[in-house]
Formats: C-alpha cells, structure tokens, sequence
C-alpha cells in the first residue's frame, strides 16, 4: 500500500506506519501547511521504499524542472500526460534520469469527470516517454486491466480506494501493483490500525482473486 499525505499526521505515527506501507504518496496541500523544511524534518530517518511527489506537473519542461529540484528528497513525482512530449514530458524524463529519479504518468484520474476518450493518446505518451510508472484510478477497473495489457511491465498505482469508492484489493486484482490510500487513515482516529485493517483486508481480496 501506499499512504496519501494530503494532510499533517505527527512524526511518531508515520514512523510506526512505515513499517506497514510501501511507501507515502505527498499531495501539495501538505507541503503547504507544513512547507518544505518542516517537511524534511517530518520524513528525516523514515525508511520507505518510496516517497512520490504528486503535484500532478503539468508545465513546459524547464518550469518542471525547477519544481523538482526543490524537492530532491523524493524518490519519484508525478506529472500529467496530456501536456504533451516535445518541451515538457521529455525534459523532465531526461532530467530526472540524470537524477535517479523516477517518473509517474497520470493515464486515468478516479473522479467522475474523467474522460477515458483520452486514452489513445495518453498510451501513446507513455509508450514514448517509459515511465517507471501510471497512475490509473481504482474506480476503473476495466481502464487497469486495459493497461496493464499494453504495459504488462510498468508499475501501476491506484488511487480511489476507501473514501472514493473503490473496494480494497479490487485494483490489484484488476492488475494493479499498489493501492493509494489516504483520508481512510489520515482522518481515523486510529490511523495505524486502519492501515492494518487495510492490508488484511487487501490480503485476504488478493488470495482468491
């Protein structure tokens, strides 16, 4: 699993739930609450197998950059596909690979509004682009079996579980590779047991799918 941090949760409650999560998924409006060096401070010593940046990036490449050289810290950031390749998407790709860093792909938001006629396109960005991962929303379902048939090797990560709508474990059996959770935990009043919860429940859907 994955933790959503839209919102400040204290230091010694994500230091015990690092050990049950793969990694934490940064949303802006944390980093604005708490800023940068607050933030530094919060994660120093954490051990995760990622921390991903997700500011959503959607800018011309050089403004790209500069956004993620302020934070160096993180393992890997997320930008939209739909700003396109030439000026954007592949100077932050080089940048980050000279970095050793990694790049994920919005390819389909969980939200209502979202119009999976942009798919073609958005494949053909990431065939282009190959990032280490996409986010596919776990609301769609038949949107993650189709991609992870056309990249059967790229790390799929879903948002939308819980909160959204989407059932635990559903996203992982549909093809995914990890679950995005994070008002179901950061607005419990026992987050690190609901993150327990979580990963029983996600286990036990995964074995008989």
């Amino acid at each position: 699993m994955i933790l959503a941090l839209d919102k400040h949760i204290p230091r010694e409650v994500l230091l015990e739930i690092s050990n049950e999560i793969h990694g934490i998924k940064i949303g802006l409006p944390f980093v604005l609450d708490v800023g940068l060096i607050k933030l530094k401070e919060i994660l120093n010593d954490i051990k995760l197998e990622e921390i991903i940046i997700d500011f959503k990036l959607a800018d011309i490449g050089f403004v790209m950059k500069q956004i993620v050289e302020r934070l160096s810290f993180a393992d890997a950031f997320i930008a939209h596909s739909f700003v396109g390749i030439e000026g954007a998407l592949d100077e932050l790709k080089t940048f980050l690979d000279s970095q050793r860093k990694n790049l994920y792909l919005v390819a389909a938001m969980s939200h209502r509004g979202w119009n999976n006629e942009f798919n073609n396109y958005i494949k053909q960005i990431i065939q282009k682009i190959e990032p280490k991962g996409i986010v596919v929303g776990a609301t769609r379902l038949d949107t993650i079996r189709e991609f992870r048939f056309m990249f059967p090797k790229i790390t799929i990560i879903s948002p939308g579980v819980g909160t959204q709508g989407a059932n635990y474990g559903d996203a992982i059996c549909a093809g995914g590779d990890y679950e995005i959770v994070g008002r179901s935990v950061y607005n419990s009043p026992d987050p690190i047991n609901e993150i327990r919860k979580i990963n029983e429940i996600i286990r036990n859907k995964v074995m008989s799918c």
